[in-house]
């Protein structure tokens, strides 16, 4: 069973009435003018991938309701106590988004925020305020309405690079020394040494789409000091290290929300 469907089958357990969907945007949706460092998406409907995404990538349309009072409070509370979020109610959700929750949820069915990172144009908000931010959200979700089950999903990855030379490097070693100490500090590891190191700069220097490991950041700051209950590091010559990791409901808090 491939880690998607094991997934699958765990988030349909924990029967979730709301999914948090985390993810970079890749400059479809907002670009050099426009760059919001994070963003909830708050209309009435989350639709994606963009027509060339779909041509590209073989991506279906995905087309959900979004949970426009847990939203709200994510923004409200967050300016009064935690972090002035943007928002938007016009937008596309592009692959970051639609690949995810097309493999986890392919049912449409449960209502979705989307929450916008930006890991592609500097300046880029450091490891810190990553890991500040998924702190924050976890707060905040705990003070909404208890009776409401939220998972929360993040899209990132290991090394990646787009469009360069280094490219045909990932293809000979499509698992590098630093996905290997990475993974291995994500089990065994200083954590908050690892968020003070994961700046753009850095990150930048293993391959120009790896500053998108800053949502693995974000959710170490949900999780705490937990460890994963389940992980899983796929690689290969035609696929860039994708590492997933599952913290279940008794490890977070106890069987509770």
């Amino acid at each position: 069973m491939d880690a998607f469907a094991l997934l699958r089958e765990r988030l349909a357990a924990a029967r979730p009435d709301v999914i948090v969907m985390v993810a970079g945007d890749h400059l479809n949706q907002w670009f050099m003018d426009n760059m919001p460092q994070f963003l909830i998406g708050k209309a009435q409907r989350a639709t994606g991938p963009f027509p060339h995404e779909r041509d590209a990538f073989g991506l279906e349309d995905y087309d959900v309701e979004i949970e426009g009072a847990l939203a709200r409070h994510l923004l409200n509370k967050g300016v009064e106590g935690h972090f002035d979020l943007s928002y938007s109610n016009e937008f596309t959700i592009d692959h970051g988004f639609v690949v995810p929750l097309s493999l986890l949820r392919p049912e449409q069915d449960t209502p979705v925020i989307p929450l916008f990172t930006n890991v592609m144009v500097p300046p880029i908000p450091p490891g810190r305020r990553f890991h500040e931010l998924g702190l924050a959200v976890r707060e905040l979700i705990e003070t909404f309405d208890a009776d409401t089950r939220v998972a929360v999903v993040t899209s990132g990855h290991m090394t990646n690079s787009i469009g360069s030379p280094t490219m045909l490097s990932f293809a000979q070693q499509p698992l590098t020394d630093w996905d290997k100490s990475t993974w291995h500090r994500l089990h065994h590891g200083d954590i908050d040494e690892l968020v003070a190191e994961s700046t753009f700069e850095h990150l930048y220097s293993f391959g120009n789409g790896t500053p998108g490991f800053l949502d693995y950041i974000f959710a170490l700051g949900m999780v705490g000091e937990r460890r994963p209950d389940w992980s899983e590091l796929t690689y290969g010559p035609t696929q860039l290290p994708t590492g997933f990791l599952e913290w279940n409901e008794q490890t977070l808090n106890g069987g509770a929300r």
